[in-house]
């Protein structure tokens, strides 16, 4: 399911650009292949509220996931879906983040995605080890995508 309605009119994105880049995370990553997510497209006002109250940060992110489950998956019945979560990205903050990563908004918007969905697989990126296989992970998914991305670092080398 795809959500867009705190966000104007006039900067929703095409649906089948969003399912792809979720599509394509989910195919390339390690997932059951019955998954399903939830997207929404929010504001900086929409995801601060949320970031507040689920991680007690008053201030805006790019991307939130939120995973149904954590640890051994659950069982479940035959033909029921996984259902692996919810991913809230701002389309504010994004599209910020494009200027300032010198890329563009469609590149910046499906590594958002990519890396909130990869969040609900289990991913993190707490220690470079991680980030590291993070990273090639999100490489491959845009690649497969045919979209091109300056790649900032998350952590200065000092770290």
């Amino acid at each position: 399911m795809v959500r867009q309605g705190d966000v104007d009119p006039s900067q929703r994105w095409p649906l089948s650009f969003l399912r792809s880049v979720v599509r394509t995370t989910l195919r390339l990553a390690p997932c059951p292949e019955d998954a399903e997510l939830s997207l929404t497209l929010t504001t900086d006002r929409g995801i601060q509220d949320l970031n507040a109250r689920y991680r007690g940060l008053d201030k805006p992110t790019d991307v939130l996931a939120f995973a149904m489950e954590d640890g051994e998956p659950l069982p479940l019945l035959p033909g029921v879906p996984r259902q692996l979560g919810d991913i809230v990205v701002s389309l504010d903050t994004t599209l910020r983040q494009a200027q300032e990563n010198q890329t563009t908004p469609q590149s910046e918007l499906a590594w958002v995605i990519c890396h909130g969905t990869l969040h609900l697989l289990g991913f993190d990126h707490q220690d470079f080890e991680q980030l590291s296989h993070m990273r090639a992970r999100e490489r491959e998914v845009l690649t497969a995508l045919a979209i091109d991305r300056n790649w900032p670092e998350l952590y200065p080398e000092e770290t």
